[in-house]
């Protein structure tokens, strides 16, 4: 089902609209009201066109002769766009306006032939949310940076409720974009750009897409499944989504009981209708580990990422590892300490675990000792993952992640450091060897027990290490933090400084990032 947003807003009819001395038109001419070179009307600015993205406009008009239009946000860190609409009737949306302040926007008109036409617009703006974080920028160098700006999926705790914001920064710490999904009433996440240039996040039992501006394209209503933690777009345009399904049980130590975060969706977006489904307590121990988690929650499915070249999927499972699973619901192997593995199946009546566990390797293809295979100690150069995230298969067929490193060696406290860490798995010898790894040096001022994302950036090559919060005895705080492949040289690192203004006293809720992105601020 298609769904428009429509809400009252605030039109601002023609703000400031002068003509600048750089061949626009007569120096001193009036465009409002009246034609003027290729203006057929005034500009009409909608600020906040969704209601829910205040750092945004829309800008309309039209001209008497096809063009194209230009629109930069002036400032510090500058926003350029150029439509290629070619057309007479325009619709600019205007994205990275500053907070607090009147913005200048220019906005430049091209023809085909003739003299390009500029016009600013003056479009103030309120301060930001006193719930968003401060961010404090500690190291940035733009010529080894990835360009882009970085979209961070802040959670702010409303008393015992969750909000959401979506926010996009600048290298300088700026914010210049964000939603407030408050609204929904929910973690509303991982918030990803799609290949049209909108967004996905879901809540509860639907996904929602919002474009740019913030306006509602399409929410997909799964019916008997709940959105859980993770979503994305598969080659074909399909959706593939981790979600709980209504009814289903698994039997622990603890007798009959429900469980969460254990099927896979994919949905057409063509019908919005489910297509095919994975069941992960077909093939996995749910009993495995549960001195970590004896609940429901044997799982909790909290990531996925599609092998192209197999037609697989990577799925991460916080509290048992990372597993590969075939279209048809086949375990293919399993990226976990080797210990503590029965069988698989909703009671563990299925087949073995153990064929599926892969060894860990050196560089010379020897095997660890076994307290480092079973994951009871780490190497100089290889550690299992705890409690990962966010997974990505790169282009070579090795997979990035975050390794949280929660209860790391099956210990509480220390070591505490989380990773953004490269494995290649040799599937025929049902190997693993770690290539590379940032984040162990870093130490506990970078360890996320929870959330949290990386990234391999495709131009730079550089990597993005986000840990989504960081608990110390002077507050919480997340890092996004960007190094040079593979030398890991620092070239842009900011702090997100949580306020937690409304989180609950005396509580472990706090505000968090569910994930950081580096991304153009226009698609």
């Amino acid at each position: 089902m298609k769904v428009v947003m429509r809400k009252f807003f605030k039109t601002i009819p023609f703000l400031a609209m002068a003509a600048l001395l750089l061949g626009s038109g007569p120096a001193g001419s009036q465009v409002a009201g009246r034609r003027l070179g290729l203006l057929t009307s005034g500009i009409t600015v909608t600020q906040n066109p969704s209601g829910i993205a205040p750092l945004t406009a829309l800008a309309t008009f039209q001209t008497s002769l096809n063009c194209n239009v230009q629109v930069k946000v002036m400032g510090e860190v500058e926003v350029t766009k150029i439509f290629e609409n070619d057309g007479t009737d325009h619709a600019v949306p205007i994205l990275g306006l500053y907070p607090d302040r009147v913005n200048a926007v220019l906005l430049t008109l091209f023809t085909h032939h003739g003299t390009p036409e500029n016009f600013v617009l003056s479009i103030k703006t309120d301060p930001l949310p006193d719930v968003l974080p401060d961010i404090e920028v500690n190291a940035a160098v733009p010529d080894r940076m990835e360009p882009g700006m970085n979209l961070s999926t802040v959670t702010v705790r409303l008393g015992q409720r969750t909000g959401m914001y979506p926010i996009i920064s600048d290298r300088n710490g700026v914010i210049r974009w964000y939603l407030d999904l408050t609204g929904r009433g929910g973690l509303v996440a991982p918030f990803v750009r799609i290949r049209d240039g909108n967004f996905l996040g879901g809540v509860g039992d639907s996904v929602y897409e919002y474009d740019p501006l913030g306006r509602l394209v399409d929410q997909i209503t799964l019916g008997g499944y709940n959105f859980h933690h993770d979503i994305l777009e598969l080659p074909n345009g399909h959706l593939v989504a981790c979600v709980d399904k209504t009814g289903t049980t698994i039997i622990n130590s603890r007798g009959l009981i429900r469980s969460t975060g254990d099927y896979i969706i994919e949905i057409d977006r063509a019908t919005n209708s489910i297509v095919t489904s994975w069941d992960m307590r077909q093939i996995l121990d749910v009993d495995h580990n549960e001195q970590i988690n004896s609940t429901g929650d044997w799982f909790h499915m909290n990531a996925l990422s599609y092998s192209a070249a197999d037609n697989c999927l990577i799925v991460s499972g916080r509290h048992q590892g990372l597993v590969k699973v075939t279209w048809d619901n086949k375990l293919k192997w399993i990226l976990a300490p080797r210990q503590g593995w029965g069988n698989a199946g909703f009671n563990g009546s299925g087949p073995p675990i153990a064929p599926f566990l892969l060894t860990a390797v050196d560089a010379g293809g020897n095997s660890y000792n076994p307290q480092v295979e079973d994951g009871y100690a780490g190497a100089d150069d290889f550690d299992w993952n705890y409690g990962q995230h966010n997974p990505h298969v790169l282009p070579n067929g090795n997979i990035l992640f975050f390794d949280n490193g929660d209860f790391r060696y099956f210990m509480t406290g220390f070591p505490q450091f989380s990773r953004c860490v490269e494995f290649r798995v040799d599937e025929q010898a049902m190997t693993v060897r770690q290539i590379w790894q940032y984040g162990k040096e870093r130490g506990p001022e970078t360890f996320s027990r929870i959330i949290s994302a990386v990234d391999s950036l495709p131009l730079t090559l550089n990597r993005l290490f986000c840990p989504g919060i960081v608990q110390t005895a002077n507050g919480t705080s997340a890092k996004v933090v960007e190094v040079s492949y593979p030398d890991k040289a620092l070239v842009f690192e900011a702090t997100f400084h949580f306020k937690n203004l409304l989180a609950p006293p005396n509580t472990t809720l706090a505000d968090n990032i569910y994930r950081s992105y580096r991304i153009s601020i226009y698609p």
